[in-house]
């Protein structure tokens, strides 16, 4: 996936578009005129440490690192790493534009690090270094806090990256992990590279087969998405039905029960505890339930 990452969030529009989607709500603050590809000894030593992209932003005013890691699973180690690649490239700086010491008033590159987590499963891993070390009591103070700039595309936030090719990318995603299309997207047409990254890091086969089909440019793919997710939820909530019934009636539930509470778990799109309160189910029937889906 490395090759492909570099190649789509690599150009500049799109390597921009990412931290506008998270610094300013989509607004086209920074720049994509403005971005320089980095090769120094310094790049090269982050980068050897696994940080995906790295670019320099100059406006002629301030320069600022940029890097964005891309993450397809959770690593419980992220805050500390981003902690370590900052650290790196700070003191690469100093020593390259420095010989001996700072001149007093010296100010520093800023050096800003996005965490774009792509992968399906929930990101339950430390997003703040006070999450990941102990901190006894009494020395909170002392404490120095880092915390992560992390995008998560599984969740229900929508970014809005304010460029057509990574909005389309992370909807897809937010489609797929969801199994959910709305239907003012039902006609929507997508970019054809964002369609084929999509594929690369979720490994949806008929992503594939619908890049495969098209020619260049945009592409509609949420009808053939939906019919899938239709087949797909029909599937599991027969499988559901079947299992889920067999251990209702050791239970005393009632199947009609079970048939509902089976089909709002395999949309997924409310909380056991709103499901608990519909059907009157328990909670623990319902993870019970859930489990054999």
């Amino acid at each position: 996936m490395d090759i492909e990452s570099k190649k789509f969030l690599g150009q500049p529009k799109n390597f921009v578009s990412i931290f506008n989607a998270l610094l300013f709500d989509g607004k086209q603050m920074l720049k994509p005129e403005y971005l320089k590809d980095e090769n120094s000894e310094l790049v090269m030593n982050v980068s050897s440490k696994h940080v995906d992209i790295i670019k320099r932003y100059e406006d002629g005013t301030y320069l600022d690192l940029f890097v964005i890691e891309s993450q397809s699973y959770v690593d419980p180690s992220m805050v500390a790493r981003v902690m370590e690649y900052e650290s790196v490239a700070r003191m690469r700086y100093i020593r390259q534009n420095f010989k001996k010491h700072i001149p007093m008033h010296t100010r520093l590159p800023m050096i800003l690090t996005v965490v774009l987590y792509v992968g399906e499963t929930k990101w339950n891993a430390a997003k703040r270094l006070s999450e990941l070390e102990i901190i006894h009591p009494g020395f909170e103070d002392m404490f120095n806090e880092f915390k992560l700039n992390l995008i998560e595309l599984n969740t229900n936030h929508k970014y809005n990256t304010g460029e057509k090719a990574t909005q389309d990318f992370f909807d897809l995603l937010r489609m797929i992990y969801r199994k959910q299309i709305l239907k003012e997207d039902l006609d929507r047409e997508f970019n054809r590279d964002a369609l084929y990254f999509a594929y690369v890091v979720t490994k949806n086969k008929e992503l594939l087969n619908i890049y495969q089909e098209s020619e260049k440019g945009d592409v509609k793919v949420c009808r053939a998405l939906d019919e899938m997710f239709e087949e797909s939820t029909n599937k599991g909530i027969q499988m559901g039905i079947k299992q889920g019934i067999e251990q209702g009636i050791e239970r005393g539930v009632k199947n009609t029960q079970i048939k509902i509470a089976i089909k709002m778990l395999v949309r997924n799109d409310q909380t056991l505890e709103e499901i608990s309160e519909i059907v009157g189910l328990d909670l623990d029937a319902l993870r019970e339930l859930k489990k054999s889906i």
